[in-house]
């Protein structure tokens, strides 16, 4: 009998000590776990993750795009001509005139596109750079003034930070057309002086995340759905537009370093809507452009065959045809769990694993002295 009580107790020693080692190896790899999540989503995660159509990171994606090259307008006397005639005979090229006021002017289009999805131009307004009688050589091609050429910008897609973009300080994509070839303002071999209209259809997530930047010289005009967001006129250096959409659809926005302000334009959730932009470079001085897509649910679809017979990914948009919206869900915005509940998961995880050994720890102790008892 003696010797079964010692056999039982030596027993009871060795499960108690197995417990009380389950019990240390859990809270060790508890805390280790809790500290490696830590580590893991503070320096990898990002705050949201755009899965669009099985695209590689660093794939670049084509944005159709249609151009417009203007030729210069002439010079004028500033002492033969009225105030008037001085700032509507200018649209493109003021430098070489001397002209060298220079700043953003807001107000030149209206806050709605018209039926054709074109910026509509207020009339009546003198300011100092305008040299804006109408819009039409700007987005159509006119006899002897402008003509237009199909193209692409390449944005580059980050998968890590759900972002797409395209950045170049010295913007020039009608270097080999030759419409204005004997323009003067293409003395140092660049064409300085062209417009462009395109756009990205995108679908609501209202994730909070949502952002898009641009940045550019002279006027550009951004539209969200046929609503004016970014308002960038004029002959002006290099600035930025900024859109935001909050988890409420409410689209805020800023230019030129200006805090965030509501644009008067809201989206609801899951709605299809679209970003046109509208941008015209009208002196030779310099030519920036800049585009961040960031957090966004874009229209993708992958094209067999892109412009360099490769297999390619282009955003879902017709440039020939201003109205056209793509068919949405081609892309996602997966926003994951957050550093805080990714370590509230693991403590609830480990508080259920001690539970566990706990009870085991009190079932072997209470067998354990069954058997004593019997």
């Amino acid at each position: 009998m003696k010797k079964k009580k010692k056999e039982v107790k030596f027993l009871g020693g060795i499960v108690l000590a197995l417990s009380f080692m389950l019990l240390f190896l859990v809270i060790f790899g508890l805390a280790r776990t809790v500290t490696e999540i830590e580590e893991v989503v503070s320096s990898e995660t990002p705050e949201a993750i755009l899965a669009s159509a099985g695209i590689d990171d660093g794939r670049e994606i084509a944005l159709p795009v249609a151009y417009f090259d203007q030729r210069a307008d002439e010079c004028v006397n500033l002492y033969e001509v009225s105030l008037k005639e001085r700032l509507y005979s200018r649209q493109f090229e003021w430098m070489s005139c001397g002209y060298e006021h220079k700043e953003i002017e807001q107000g030149l289009v209206d806050f709605y596109l018209d039926e054709n999805n074109f910026p509509v131009l207020i009339e009546g307004k003198l300011t100092s750079n305008r040299g804006v009688s109408n819009m039409k050589r700007w987005f159509n091609s006119v006899d002897g003034k402008s003509k237009a050429y199909a193209g692409t910008i390449k944005m580059n897609y980050s998968a890590s930070d759900a972002k797409f973009e395209f950045e170049s300080e010295e913007f020039y994509p009608l270097d080999e057309v030759v419409f204005s070839a004997g323009d003067l303002v293409n003395r140092d071999g660049h064409n300085h002086l062209f417009t462009m209209n395109f756009a990205t259809p995108f679908t609501a997530l209202l994730s909070g995340e949502e952002r898009f930047e641009i940045a550019a010289d002279d006027d550009t005009f951004v539209f969200v759905g046929n609503e004016l967001a970014i308002d960038m006129g004029g002959i002006h250096e290099e600035a930025k537009g900024v859109i935001q959409i909050n988890e409420n659809g409410e689209v805020y926005t800023a230019v030129a370093g200006e805090e965030l302000a509501y644009a008067g334009i809201k989206l609801q959730k899951n709605e299809g809507s679209i970003i046109r932009i509208f941008h015209a470079d009208r002196d030779s001085s310099e030519s920036v452009f800049k585009l961040e897509f960031t957090g966004m649910d874009l229209n993708l679809v992958n094209t067999k065959i892109a412009e360099n017979g490769e297999a390619g990914v282009q955003v879902a948009y017709d440039p020939t045809d201003p109205s056209y919206v793509a068919p949405l869900g081609v892309s996602s915005v997966l926003k994951p769990d957050s550093k805080k509940g990714r370590i509230i998961i693991a403590t609830i995880y480990g508080a259920l694993v001690v539970v566990f050994a706990v009870v085991f720890v009190m079932v072997a102790r209470r067998v354990i002295k069954r058997k004593i008892e019997k």
